[in-house]
């Protein structure tokens, strides 16, 4: 099976044909070829969609072996959520699974992470394939229906059928729990909801989370939570639109860490916070990579037992000048582990240093991050002390239940922990 498309990227606003992609199937086996077009590397303000897998170049380029896609184009694809709102609908229209071309191609919402849409001319983005998901956008008062279709897919329900429109704001975006785009005051905002199954509050445990890391003085995306068919749900401001004066939406080009170290998204354990430090001096504007703000964001996922520290939770947002600066902070959640032994995602510094989430690990990566140990020690022991003193009552005040709080309490371990300016030396 192959499938083609025309790849559109908004630039200042303005939605260019960039190049196209062809994607062909056999059976288990995808892959993927690019080529730019040759309009759009005549243009001074051109761009590359993937700095490290698709550099601005003429002729076709192809994916890497085990790559059905290339990164910078996979960002803009759905992940497990977003895929299985799209096999059920092309289940049940077409009475098959969907393919991974129909996982990329399916959603012309609008919705979708970033700046690239797809469509089967340079005209203008549209429906690249032979069928299309309902055009629908959502506001405040449809999110109960949308909670329906939520419980029904997590259930494994055949969904209601005027519970189907709900598929397409679900379906373009990233992560594994249920989400949406919804409508508020006219700019687009993502809505995590809350599941049966759920334990604790997730939506307030990990608003709780964001505002510790705002505490900490790093960016994050505006947040709120709501409450939705009798559940906590997350509502965050999407941070890859911009209005123009005139109050027009546009898109902004956001890539992952995943795109930028040109890593397989099954590389667990493979890179560091080192490895994206790099990266954001070789693909940043000037200024936008401060070691201090990446050494806070891991110090803050160890004092907060955030493990999920993954590829895909690390964005970065293109400016005009086509570098790469950090997006605001956003999916930080605590564990819910009875043990206070855990291990991060990344490693703490450079690939290979190690994952234990402990505030000496932190400390000690801070180096390749280009801090000084005497500055390492002296954030890591504020930051300890801030997020011990303030955890729970914040948790409290975004609706945390005291048994909630029970639950994650060991999550929080690291906290209030101080680690030394002196390395000790090993006994013998």
């Amino acid at each position: 099976m192959e499938h083609s498309a025309i790849v559109f990227i908004d630039l200042k606003g303005e939605t260019v044909p960039a190049g196209r992609i062809r994607l062909v199937e056999e059976g288990h086996y995808a892959t993927a070829q690019f080529m730019y077009g040759k309009r759009y590397l005549e243009r001074p303000d051109a761009v590359s969609i993937d700095p490290v897998q698709l550099p601005l170049q003429a002729g076709v380029i192809e994916a890497q072996q085990d790559f059905a896609l290339f990164n910078g184009i996979r960002d803009a694809a759905p992940d497990a959520w977003g895929r299985s709102l799209i096999d059920k609908y092309v289940m049940r229209k077409l009475g098959r699974g969907a393919s991974e071309a129909e996982f990329l191609l399916a959603s012309q919402s609008g919705t979708r992470i970033g700046a690239l849409r797809f469509g089967p001319t340079p005209t203008g983005p549209g429906h690249a394939l032979s069928f299309s998901l309902p055009d629908f956008s959502p506001n405040l008062g449809d999110l109960g229906q949308f909670q329906e279709l939520v419980d029904q897919m997590v259930a494994e329900r055949d969904p209601d059928e005027h519970l189907m429109d709900f598929v397409s704001p679900g379906a373009d975006l990233g992560g594994a729990r249920p989400k949406g785009t919804v409508m508020i005051d006219g700019f687009p905002w993502l809505v995590k909801f809350g599941k049966e199954s759920d334990k604790i509050s997730m939506a307030g445990a990990e608003a709780g989370c964001l505002d510790l890391c705002e505490m900490a003085g790093l960016d994050v995306c505006k947040r709120r939570v709501e409450t939705i068919a009798g559940r906590p749900a997350l509502l965050l401001e999407r941070f890859d639109r911009w209005l123009d004066d005139e109050g027009g939406t546009h898109r902004k080009h956001m890539v992952s860490s995943l795109t930028l170290l040109g890593a397989h998204e099954l590389d667990r354990g493979v890179s560091g916070y080192a490895d994206i430090y790099d990266k954001m001096r070789r693909f940043g504007g000037p200024g936008s990579a401060s070691g201090v703000d990446l050494y806070k964001r891991m110090v803050m996922n160890v004092l907060v037992g955030n493990t999920d520290d993954h590829y895909r939770n690390h964005a970065f947002l293109m400016d005009d000048n086509g570098g790469y600066a950090p997006s605001p902070i956003y999916d930080v959640t605590p564990s819910q582990q009875v043990t206070t032994s855990r291990a991060m995602f990344l490693h703490l510094g450079a690939a290979g240093c190690g994952r234990e989430a402990r505030l000496e690990a932190a400390v000690d990566g801070a180096a390749s991050l280009g801090l000084g140990r005497e500055q390492a020690v002296a954030i890591a022991n504020d930051l300890s002390d801030m997020v011990s003193a303030n955890w729970q009552p914040i948790m409290e005040k975004r609706g945390c239940s005291a048994s909630d709080i029970e639950r994650i309490r060991n999550s929080f371990s690291e906290a209030g922990r101080h680690v030394s300016v002196d390395i000790e030396a090993p006994g013998f």
